[in-house]
């Protein structure tokens, strides 16, 4: 085999078994951040739909939201049931729990942006060769103060969970923008807000509130 089709041969072998870099895994792409949809009515409904395209930037108002968004994550491990069909089962269904977040001001100014934490997602699992919505508040618990209103937050994340077999891993990262802004209904004007009317007080007027 000559340098270059063992080299060739490394490469794919590597993609297949899922690549990583700093403990980051390519074969768990997040392949889109899908902001959040409310439906109305007596109460508020919210959903992820992953035919949703993803925007540019969504507005952060924390008397108004928690930066709640979904991550489209595709699994593309490798059915490890192959390799002993009778007697083993595919374990390279993912299930994430944490999503690592860092934080970043863009321009960076006189305040320094929160620290990196971890955040709790909803329960999802994601059997290897599908994909499915993970979906979590971006900046809960997380204080976003002293910072004027438009300012762009650059948030930097990744998921880690583990496979059925029990072994942590980690999906690859992404990046998605929020503005900062403070203004009130700064942060209703989307598919994420919807009108809603409480049946209880009787004659209780609408208001819109927030899956965002």
């Amino acid at each position: 085999m000559t340098k270059t089709l063992k080299a060739a041969f490394i490469l794919a072998v590597a993609a297949g078994a899922g690549c990583k870099t700093d403990g980051l895994n390519g074969s768990l792409p997040i392949l889109a951040v899908i902001p959040p949809k409310a439906t109305g009515g007596a109460v508020l409904s919210c959903s992820f739909e992953t035919g949703s395209g993803e925007l540019t930037e969504l507005p952060y108002n924390p008397a108004e939201n928690i930066g709640s968004v979904g991550l489209l994550v595709e699994n593309n491990l490798l059915d490890n049931s192959t390799i002993s069909p009778q007697f083993r089962l595919n374990t390279a269904t993912y299930q994430p729990y944490t999503a690592v977040v860092t934080y970043e001001y863009v321009p960076h100014g006189t305040v320094d942006p929160p620290k990196p934490t971890e955040i709790p997602v909803a329960a999802s699992t994601i059997p290897s060769g599908t994909t499915a919505v993970v979906g979590f508040p971006m900046f809960l618990g997380v204080p976003v103060t002293g910072i004027a209103n438009n300012q762009v937050i650059r948030t930097t994340f990744y998921l880690k969970g583990q496979l059925l077999d029990g072994s942590w891993v980690r999906s690859s990262e992404r990046e998605y923008l929020f503005r900062f802004c403070n203004t009130p209904g700064c942060g209703l004007d989307g598919t994420w807000a919807a009108s809603v009317t409480p049946a209880t007080p009787p004659g209780a007027l609408p208001q819109v509130k927030s899956c965002l």
